[in-house]
């Protein structure tokens, strides 16, 4: 009989490992499956909550995946991405970035709206100029751009100037909160309608703070810084200029003016992009882009995201064949391969015909296995026992075995002959009786039945037979018709002539395998038995 490894078959799935015991098998289970042969994909997504916050679990062959929403990132979607951290410019034009669990949240300044303070609030859409005015918006403030003949902020007011009310050429401006006109009289004159010569020796006809300096039949005024005029009168537009750069709103002050940056820009005249990639935004090695009031990501091979956050399942496709197990990489993938499988995708059966195990055989590559073809004569699970012919005793009448390779060769007792020495040699054919005895044929020999008054061994004389000696390995015992040989221990025949074989009643069990001795035996155990009959 030959012994069949139960695991031979492959009985076992998913790159589990099978374990013989006895004639069965068992099969111990890789993570992600379950069955008696490990073919069940088990279900992690049928574990309530598996993934968090919301996100889809996904299950896969042996494992699964977690979806998760914006704002959540993690192997089950535990931690919350802080949008304030990865972003540094979520929250644009000032605004101030909260994070929160799942996203997060700006708290805007004066005059801009959204969501991420992107939208500048248009302050017309509540503005009260007059009809027929044009609304002009701004940062957190509006203009209102009046038709002729009205003034004031709102343009409510009807224009005081259209009348001409200042004289010798004085100029005429409008008071925005009253629309009562002002005149900015000329030099030596005064007056609410500028008709009052002044005196310039009695007072300082400077404005806003200017240093009156007087000279012969007039004066000149030193100004403050931002104003102008010959009374400084008049406040310099520093705006008028076009200081500001990059579509930068200007608003005028006494002495200077302030640049209100769009998104992106920085500086007294805006003139600086803001480098968005300075906080190194981008994670796992992204190349950061610097663009106008953002950044741009470019990210390394296997990682995607806006700030490259996300590494890709390189996995997803299920690249590893014969149910080896794939471990995701950044940028690529690992395959543990089942037993008996190599290969970078486990794609290769591997040979376990070589080095060649079989003794006396040929070599059949299974998975993980070999089968051994024996060449006849031989068996066991590599070829390298020899069958042992002689085991059926083939050879009759107490031949002797001699066994060979997928063979046996019977070695004859004299008076046999044949392959199994199954010819009996008929030695009555000479007619060895005399004086009219019967010839009986036996094995190796013949006997005589002599008639009265003669003897064996022939019938041939009357006198004692032992004289002769005829026994060859006994006593020699004279009798009435003849004499009798009494056998020394471990021989027989009519002259102990022939050596008893105490092999043929095959003394030796389980296979063992017999040699005849003199009056006795050995047996040659197999392997596994001992004893003196292998029992």
């Amino acid at each position: 009989c030959q012994w069949i490894d139960a695991c031979t078959s492959q009985p076992c799935a998913n790159g589990s490992t099978c374990t013989v015991s006895g004639n069965k098998f068992s099969c111990t289970c890789l993570a992600g499956y379950t069955g008696q042969k490990c073919e069940i994909d088990v279900n992690e997504c049928a574990v309530p909550g598996l993934c968090q916050h919301g996100g889809s679990c996904v299950n896969l062959p042996g494992s699964y995946r977690c979806q998760c929403k914006p704002g959540y990132t993690g192997h089950r979607c535990e931690s919350d991405v802080d949008e304030c951290q990865l972003q540094p410019n979520a929250c644009q034009n000032g605004g101030t970035c909260t994070n929160h669990n799942g996203g997060y949240a700006c708290v805007c300044v004066n005059g801009w709206s959204g969501d991420d303070c992107s939208k500048n609030i248009d302050d017309c859409f509540t503005a009260s100029c007059a009809n027929g005015s044009t609304c002009i918006d701004r940062v957190a403030s509006f203009s209102c751009i009046c038709p002729e003949g009205k003034a004031g902020l709102l343009c409510h007011l009807d224009d005081a100037c259209v009348s001409n009310p200042c004289q010798k050429g004085a100029l005429c401006d409008t008071n925005p909160v009253n629309g009562n006109y002002i005149c900015t009289c000329p030099q030596g004159h005064k007056g609410a309608d500028c008709t009052e010569d002044v005196d310039e020796s009695n007072s300082n006809p400077c404005e806003h703070a200017g240093k009156c300096v007087n000279t012969e039949g007039s004066f000149h005024c030193e100004c403050l810084k931002g104003y102008t005029g010959p009374r400084c009168e008049m406040d310099i537009n520093e705006c008028h200029s076009n200081p500001c750069q990059n579509d930068a709103t200007c608003l005028d002050k006494i002495g200077g003016f302030t640049c209100l940056c769009m998104p992106g820009f920085k500086g007294v005249h805006c003139e600086e992009d803001i480098d968005e990639c300075l906080s190194n935004p981008c994670v796992n090695n992204g190349v950061c882009l610097d663009k106008v009031n953002r950044f741009l990501c470019v990210c390394p091979p296997g990682f995607s995201g806006a700030v490259c956050q996300i590494d890709i399942d390189d996995c997803s496709s299920t690249p590893c064949l014969n149910g080896a197990k794939c471990i995701d990489h950044p940028n690529g993938y690992e395959c543990q391969c089942a037993t008996g499988f190599t290969g970078l995708l486990c794609e290769e059966n591997i040979n376990n015909c070589d080095p060649d195990p079989c003794h006396h055989g040929e070599c059949q590559d299974g998975i993980d296995s070999y089968t051994c073809v024996c060449n006849p004569g031989y068996m066991g699970a590599i070829c390298s026992e020899q069958i042992d012919e002689c085991h059926s005793n083939p050879c009759l009448h107490q031949g002797r075995c001699i066994d060979l390779v997928n063979g046996y060769q019977c070695n004859c007792l004299l008076g046999t002959s044949g392959p199994r020495c199954n010819a009996d040699i008929d030695e009555c054919t000479s007619s060895p009786c005399h004086n009219g005895g019967t010839c009986i044929n036996e094995v190796n020999g013949f006997r005589c039945l002599c008639p009265e008054g003669f003897h064996h061994p022939h019938c041939q004389s009357q006198a004692d037979g032992c004289l002769s000696n005829p026994c060859v390995h006994g006593n020699c015992t004279h009798i009435a018709t003849g004499y009798k040989c009494v056998c020394d221990p471990g021989w027989i025949g009519d002259y102990c002539s022939t050596e008893g074989n105490e092999c043929k009643s095959n003394p030796c069990q389980n296979g063992g395998t017999c040699e005849d001795l003199l009056n006795g035996y050995r047996c040659t155990c197999r392997k596994g038995f001992k004893g003196e009959n292998s029992e």
